[in-house]
């Protein structure tokens, strides 16, 4: 895999947020893991260099870790968190 992909792939899942997706937030997870371990923390050519911002993606790594939690219905046995109680139910 290309780093430009992985890139690539920062970017089309970066929205997981804003569309509401634990996959796409899944998705972003995986693409920051493999960034953060091919990417260099920087890079020169001579006379320039450049930096590159790994704190940015570890954060936004924990955002969609935090999101696919508060978010994830597989993991509690495909049910929402909220229960109902019915007319049916024996409640005092």
């Amino acid at each position: 895999m290309v780093i430009a992909d992985i890139e690539a792939d920062l970017l089309d899942y970066a929205d997981f947020e804003e569309v509401r997706s634990v996959g796409r937030a899944r998705s972003f997870i995986t693409a920051a893991k493999r960034w953060l371990i091919l990417r260099a923390d920087s890079a020169s050519n001579q006379s320039s260099s450049l930096t590159i911002g790994k704190a940015f993606v570890e954060s936004m790594m924990k955002r969609a870790q935090d999101f696919v939690s508060a978010n994830d219905t597989a993991a509690n046995g495909g049910r929402g968190g909220v229960r109902f109680l019915g007319v049916g139910s024996s409640f005092r």
